[in-house]
C-alpha cells in the first residue's frame, strides 16, 4: 500500500470516528447497555467479514495470533467501556481533548515501564498538555463531570496499551482485534451492570455504531497504521479532537466552556508540534 493511500484511509476512519460520541450522547440507556450491545454488534459484523473471507480458516487465524489478539481484545475491551462512561458523564469536548493525549501518554509508558529512550521533547510536551488539562478540569469540578474526565483517563491508559501492542504486532488481523475487543467490552459492561433491552432508537443508534460505523472506522485505522509512521498517526487523530466538539455543537447544542476551548486548544497546538519535532527527527535518524 502506498503512503498516499494510507494518508487517505487513515483520514476517512478518523473523521467517521468523530461521529461516535454524537452518536453516544443520542442514546438514552446508561453507559454499560450501551457498551453491551455496542460491543456484540461489532464482534458480530466483524466476524461474519472474517468468516466469509477465512471459513475454515478463522479457528487457525486465533491460534496462530491469540496472544496479540487477546491483549489487544483486552486493551480495547476495557477503552471502549471507559470510552462510552466518560462520554455519558461529562462533555464531549471535554473526554475528547483529554483523550488526545493518548500518543503522548504511551511514549511516557514507554519511557517508564520499558526504558525506551525519550527525547527532551516529550517532557516539554508533557508539561504543556497538563496546562492544557488543568484548564479543562478547572472548569468541571462537580463530582458528576469529575467522575466523567477519570473515565476519559482510564480510557486513555487502556488505548495507549493497545497502540503499543498493535505497533509490536503490525501483521496481526485489525478485524479480528477490533471483533475480540468487541466481545470482551460486552463481557466487561455484563460483569459491571444490569443489562436491559434499550428502546428502539436507542438500539437502531447502538446497532449502527456498533455494526458498521465503529468497524470500518477502526479498520481503516487500522490498515493506515501499517504505512504510516507514529507520528503521522498522532497528527491525523487529531482531526477527531476537533471535529467531534463540533458535531455534537451541531445537533445537540452542547457548547464548549471557554476554558475548556483554551486548555484543549493548548492540548491540540502542543500535540502538533510534537509531532512535527518527531517526524522531522525521525526522517533525520533515517538519513
Amino acid at each position: 500500500m502506498s503512503y498516499s493511500k494510507a494518508l487517505a484511509l487513515t483520514i476517512i476512519g478518523v473523521v467517521l470516528m468523530s461521529f461516535e460520541s454524537l452518536l453516544i450522547k443520542l442514546t438514552s440507556v446508561p453507559a454499560q447497555n450501551v457498551t453491551f450491545y455496542f460491543g456484540l454488534f461489532m464482534f458480530t459484523s466483524t466476524h461474519l467479514i472474517l468468516w466469509i473471507q477465512l471459513r475454515s480458516k478463522l479457528i487457525s487465524l486465533y491460534k496462530t495470533s491469540f496472544r496479540p489478539i487477546f491483549l489487544s481484545a483486552l486493551f480495547m475491551g476495557v477503552s471502549n467501556l471507559f470510552f462510552i462512561l466518560a462520554i455519558k458523564n461529562t462533555s464531549v469536548a471535554s473526554a475528547v481533548f483529554i483523550l488526545s493525549t493518548a500518543p503522548l501518554v504511551s511514549a511516557l509508558i514507554g519511557f517508564f515501564l520499558f526504558g525506551t529512550k525519550a527525547p527532551k521533547r516529550l517532557f516539554v510536551a508533557t508539561f504543556f498538555v497538563f496546562v492544557g488539562l488543568t484548564f479543562i478540569l478547572y472548569n468541571d469540578l462537580d463530582v458528576g463531570t469529575m467522575k466523567g474526565n477519570f473515565y476519559a483517563f482510564l480510557c486513555v491508559l487502556s488505548f495507549s496499551s493497545l497502540f503499543s501492542v498493535l505497533e509490536r504486532y503490525k501483521e496481526v488481523s485489525r478485524l479480528a482485534c477490533i471483533g475480540a475487543g468487541g466481545l470482551m467490552a460486552s463481557c466487561l459492561a455484563f460483569a459491571t451492570a444490569s443489562i436491559v433491552v434499550p428502546d428502539a432508537y436507542s438500539l437502531g443508534v447502538i446497532f449502527f455504531m456498533g455494526a458498521i460505523l465503529t468497524p470500518i472506522s477502526r479498520l481503516l485505522i487500522g490498515l493506515g497504521t501499517k504505512v504510516l509512521p507514529s507520528t503521522d498517526v498522532t497528527l491525523l487523530t487529531i482531526i477527531e479532537t476537533l471535529l467531534a466538539p463540533v458535531w455534537v455543537w451541531i445537533f445537540l447544542n452542547e457548547a464548549m466552556h471557554s476554558s475548556t476551548l483554551i486548555g484543549g486548544g493548548i492540548i491540540v497546538i502542543t500535540l502538533v508540534i510534537y509531532a512535527k519535532k518527531a517526524n522531522t527527527a525521525s526522517k533525520r535518524a533515517k538519513n
